[in-house]
């Protein structure tokens, strides 16, 4: 095996086994937390607090950019199996909810460092023509963790109980932590002329000039936020109303609707290479116009809900038309990512990469809310909420045909050393 393919398995291989044991700890704590307190409030709460750590996504990305990347990737793993044995410990105490709440929110805060790591670790371990097959299939192998998890974590909960998967993460973590140190990824360590505090904060500034003085990387940014905004919410947040509420499907139905979505995910990450492969910065903006006219198909497929036949074909409207979305949206930001890797020099790339993971991960329960209001009053009609939602994706069309019909080939190029 190729020293490149070496290093891009043990990346893979660490990061699925570290984000899977993440998932099991956070969907046992989050089932406890329900069933101590049988309080959605406190559920929700806790959930929202593990949440606020994103913002700190761009101090890993500062990190990222002067420490040894393998280095960083086994110390956050091993930062996690600590965290992990003391929730163990902290399970059962009559304090156990609060601190429960504290240490979700300190491992959500090490996992906001882990991805702007992995991100800026990738430009250098391939060739930059391989770019997007290998970030889309990162974030493929990284989202099926995510999606197998609460299935495997809803079998073993009844049988082992929450304290015994807290101690199998721990047994993730650190498989995690041992198959990461035989990643070998180059590091040219930078002195610190001011001390650690000084020079990351003078290393952040450099990074949001990076990012103001590129217009390339601005436009990148907003477009991924408007992503994040419109569409991923659509998704969390539509699809359950659409699928419970408006078509009225049974169980076994709608589990395989929500399925499908993930997989829809995880198919446009895996195979972003082959689809993103003729996308240039000039044309990449018919990826927006394709999916807001599905969503007009998919909304006129909506009408025919009401009864037991019209209920199954907009089903199957549903979707036809929502899986080629789902997979474009998650080839497309592959494709984004990938960009800003080749045009971001070295030294910023980690701070770069986690500015743009903060704002789009900011806009997500922004457009929450939206789509909560636009489906507020939702019976058993949503034409009016969809079809808004679907004028808005053909606006999103249009502002990227705006921002880069005059984007050249030179402004993409490859600058790193």
């Amino acid at each position: 095996m190729k020293k490149e393919q070496r290093n891009i398995l043990f990346l893979v291989l660490g990061q699925f086994i570290s984000v899977f044991g993440g998932a099991i700890l956070r969907f046992a704590l989050s089932l406890y937390v329900l069933d101590k307190t049988g309080r959605a409030d406190i559920f929700a709460t806790v959930l929202a607090v593990s949440s606020i750590p994103v913002l700190f996504s761009p101090i890993g990305g500062a990190i990222a950019d002067r420490f040894d990347r393998r280095m960083l990737m086994v110390l956050m793993d091993v930062a996690n199996a600590v965290l992990a044995l003391l929730l163990f410990f902290v399970l059962g105490t009559s304090q156990s909810v609060l601190m429960i709440g504290i240490l979700l929110f300190v491992l959500s805060v090490v996992g906001s460092f882990d991805t702007p790591v992995v991100t800026a670790s990738i430009p250098l371990l391939v060739e930059e023509s391989e770019l997007e097959k290998v970030n889309g299939l990162v974030n493929g192998v990284l989202a099926m963790s995510n999606v197998v998890a609460p299935i495997i974590g809803g079998i073993l909960y009844g049988f082992l109980g929450a304290q015994l998967m807290v101690a199998s993460s721990i047994i993730f973590f650190v498989l995690a932590a041992v198959i990461e140190t035989f990643i070998r990824i180059p590091f040219q360590k930078r002195a610190m002329e001011k001390g650690m505090v000084q020079t990351l904060t003078a290393d952040l500034v450099d990074g949001f000039r990076e990012i103001r003085n590129n217009k390339v990387i601005l436009k990148t940014i907003l477009i991924a936020a408007l992503i994040n905004f419109v569409l991923t919410p659509f998704f969390i947040v539509g699809t359950p109303i659409i699928l419970r509420v408006v078509l009225q499907v049974n169980d076994s139905v709608y589990g395989i609707g929500m399925s499908l979505f993930s997989l829809a995910n995880i198919l446009g990450a895996v195979f972003a290479g082959p689809l993103t492969k003729k996308l240039k910065f000039n044309n990449f903006y018919w990826t927006f116009t394709i999916s807001g006219l599905l969503l007009i198909m998919m909304n006129l497929g909506l009408t025919f809900a009401g009864s037991g036949s019209g209920s199954m074909i907009g089903f199957l409207f549903f979707v036809i038309t929502g899986v080629p979305i789902g997979m474009l949206m998650s080839s497309i930001s592959i494709y984004l990512i990938a960009v800003v890797q080749r045009i971001t020099p070295t030294e910023n790339i980690g701070k770069v990469m986690a500015t743009i993971i903060a704002v789009a991960q900011c806009a997500v329960p922004l457009g929450q809310m939206m789509i909560g209001l636009l489906f507020k009053e939702t019976t058993t009609s949503i034409f009016v909420p969809v079809m808004f939602i679907a004028a808005i994706v053909l606006l999103v069309s249009y502002l990227c045909y705006y921002l880069f019909k005059e984007t050249k080939d030179s402004d993409v190029e490859v600058i790193r050393d």
